[in-house]
């Protein structure tokens, strides 16, 4: 299992950024199921990574915020992968995984923040800032976590089951990745987010207060740093994608070549001036819709899948593919018959879940959010996926959210 942090659509088969270079994640891809509609169930990152290890939702695992794990709300439960050890299967963790974790320093720029001057939240190796890292490569965390991951798999008995995950902490900020990756991208040709000017014009006060949230777009935009940032998320993007790369590239020369599956996932997306946002923590699609690829055993054959479904679906599905029981009932329920027949009939609708008090149902054309103070938003995915236009307040639409409203959990008063 791969986890990527705070990667949204802008990867190559996707086709979420003109100008992303991805060549690992599209390999991927090509032998594996993607998954074209994947959606957090929260979107921040130990809240949706507590869906990934339980297979349950937010309303179940109580895990809101990230200040509490899946481990730290229900002690007494089992993650999937602590139900794989109990099983058998050499269970092993490396890098960003869960929320808590234990991270490797790389080195930083001497000077921070080294971009991003006026507006970065803080001043350590988390800030909202970017710029080239110094040191080599095997200095840079996601580069240690993707040996650890290759110095297991060389070492690993291959009579005897496994479950390998690894956990890349970029595109988390800041984003400091080596030079040559900035230089991919030259700063006078990039292309970045089309946001209307009107675009907050039709959404309430709550969704607007979300989207300006730390007012990061006026501050960077007034530092004319917006391509910059783009640049630096594309080139932490690159980075990542390298460290992928070098990941399966072991697995691919190893014995477990043709017996493993693959499940690679991002915990939620990143606006980049999108509703101008500059942040996940909110319900729209930039910060829901994540990569997710699915490799079963010796996969070859490449499968673009639309239809929606939810990480939370994703421990189940690996139990199921390990068999082994889950503990208790999850929320998720099992991929597998998508993966064994991509015609298969799948019409979920997908939940998300902000804070524990705002909520989103995505399904195939349909996005609703409906926040805590009774604001509600709709959006047609099939004709304007950028979200620019809210239906919401259209009586013509009020029979649809009426049908996507009674999917939610109840309102609270």
């Amino acid at each position: 299992m791969i986890a990527l942090d705070d990667l949204n659509d802008w990867v190559g088969y996707m086709a979420g950024h003109p100008q992303v270079k991805t060549p690992a994640l599209d390999a991927l891809a090509r032998r594996s199921h993607a998954f074209l509609n994947a959606f957090c169930t929260a979107p921040v990152c130990s809240a949706s990574r507590a869906g990934v290890l339980s297979g349950r939702s937010v309303q179940s695992t109580g895990v809101k915020d990230l200040y509490s794990t899946f481990k730290s709300v229900n002690p007494n439960l089992r993650t999937f992968d602590e139900m794989l050890a109990g099983a058998g299967f050499t269970v092993k963790r490396f890098g960003k995984i869960d929320h808590v974790y234990s991270p490797f320093t790389q080195p930083l720029p001497a000077t921070m923040p080294y971009t991003n001057k006026q507006c970065a939240a803080r001043t350590d190796e988390g800030a909202f800032d970017w710029g080239p890292a110094p040191g080599d490569d095997s200095e840079m965390p996601d580069y240690r976590y993707a040996q650890q991951g290759i110095d297991f798999l060389k070492s690993q008995d291959p009579s005897k089951p496994f479950c390998l995950n690894v956990g890349f902490i970029r595109n988390h900020v800041g984003w400091y990745v080596p030079q040559r990756f900035i230089d991919m991208y030259p700063l006078d040709s990039i292309v970045v987010p089309s946001v209307p000017q009107d675009e907050l014009s039709d959404i309430g006060p709550q969704g607007q207060a979300i989207a300006l949230k730390f007012n990061f777009h006026n501050c960077i935009v007034g530092q004319s740093l917006w391509a910059s940032a783009v640049r630096g998320y594309l080139a932490s993007i690159t980075w990542v994608d390298s460290q992928i790369a070098r990941l399966i590239a072991a697995l691919d020369a190893s014995p477990h070549a043709k017996n493993t599956m693959v499940v690679l996932w991002s915990d939620h997306g990143f606006h980049l001036g999108e509703k101008f946002h500059w942040h996940k923590e909110a319900l729209w699609d930039k910060s829901t819709r994540v990569p997710c690829l699915i490799r079963t055993s010796s996969q070859t054959t490449g499968v673009r899948q639309s239809a929606p479904i939810s990480l939370r679906d994703l421990a189940p599905t690996m139990l199921d593919y390990c068999g082994v029981n889950s503990d208790y009932a999850m929320d998720g329920i099992s991929l597998r018959p998508l993966l064994q027949n991509p015609s298969t009939n799948w019409d979920r609708p997908v939940l998300t879940t902000l804070d524990g008090i705002h909520h989103a149902v995505r399904t195939q054309q349909w996005r609703y959010i409906r926040y805590s103070t009774g604001e509600t938003e709709l959006y047609d995915e099939i004709n304007d996926p950028s979200e620019f236009v809210n239906l919401a307040a259209l009586p013509t639409y009020a029979p649809i959210i009426a049908s996507l409203d009674a999917l939610m959990p109840p309102r609270v008063s």
